[in-house]
């Protein structure tokens, strides 16, 4: 039982080596996904549409 809590805290972390992709909900490796910023905060990605859905609405 305390894995899972372990892995939740991890996952929740900055320092965590996943992201969830705010378009579709998936969750990414920071490492090989693709990223995008704004207003200094970085947006992981987990294709190229998910990513231009993202700029596209932008502010």
């Amino acid at each position: 039982m305390f894995g899972f809590f372990s892995r939740k805290r991890e996952q929740d972390g900055s320092q965590s080596k996943t992201a969830k992709d705010p378009i579709c909900g998936m969750t990414v490796e920071k490492a090989t996904a693709l990223k995008s910023e704004r207003k200094g905060q970085t947006y992981y990605f987990c294709s190229t549409h998910c990513q231009q859905t993202f700029e596209s609405q932008g502010e």
